[in-house]
């Protein structure tokens, strides 16, 4: 078994709820649920991050990207996410 380590957080009343009627009806412990949220934020954000860092690597090599090939990769990650046109999400 994997070394665990403690944490005290605080949630909004309706998102503590949640969690628990979640991890009851899939039969789940809270801590379980919580943990597999997390580490799969922490990968989302990381991709995020590494993403942005080869961006600035590749435009400090190749110069700033255009507004034809920043309108492309916007397009390429609303396809990729699934979002309807227009549509942003911040990360």
């Amino acid at each position: 078994m994997a070394e665990k380590v403690k944490f005290s957080v605080s949630l909004d009343v309706e998102l503590g709820k949640a969690l628990r009627e979640y991890a009851e009806a899939g039969d789940e412990q809270i801590s379980a649920v919580v943990s597999q949220a997390l580490a799969d934020f922490l990968d989302r954000r990381r991709a995020i991050r590494e993403g942005r860092e080869a961006m600035v690597e590749y435009q400090e090599a190749h110069g700033m990207f255009t507004e034809e090939e920043q309108a492309a990769a916007r397009a390429r990650v609303a396809d990729l996410m699934g979002w309807e046109e227009g549509q942003a999400r911040s990360a």
